[in-house]
């Protein structure tokens, strides 16, 4: 069964209304007194972000990148086979060229 809507059409399809993509009065006030507070707020968050601890500053760091960079999916990856199972794995140190041509290796900088 199909209604019908009783109301006149104002607009054929494609005219009239705000063009597409414009936003109506009220967003574009609201977004204007937002921008008005952050400008209000930067020196200050500036301010507050330079006294902040060591800890607390990487935690706000750790918060805010997500919101800059991808955040990584974990990968858990199977490397055995189903006949085959890794029992022991051994590492190599090997010098570098740079070392092997009778520079010292650098030393570890203490904090």
């Amino acid at each position: 069964m199909e209604t019908k809507n009783t109301k006149p059409q104002l607009f054929k399809p494609g005219e009239g209304g705000r063009p597409k993509g414009a936003r109506n009065k009220t967003t574009r006030e609201i977004k204007e007194r937002v921008e008005w507070m952050l400008e209000l707020a930067d020196e200050r968050i500036e301010e507050s972000i330079a006294k902040l601890r060591p800890k607390e500053l990487v935690d706000l760091a750790v918060s805010l990148q997500e919101y800059v960079r991808p955040k990584l999916q974990r990968m858990n990856l199977d490397m055995t086979s189903k006949d085959e199972e890794i029992t022991k794995i051994t590492f190599e140190v090997v010098p570098s060229a740079r070392h092997s041509e009778g520079q010292s290796p650098p030393t570890p900088k203490n904090g």
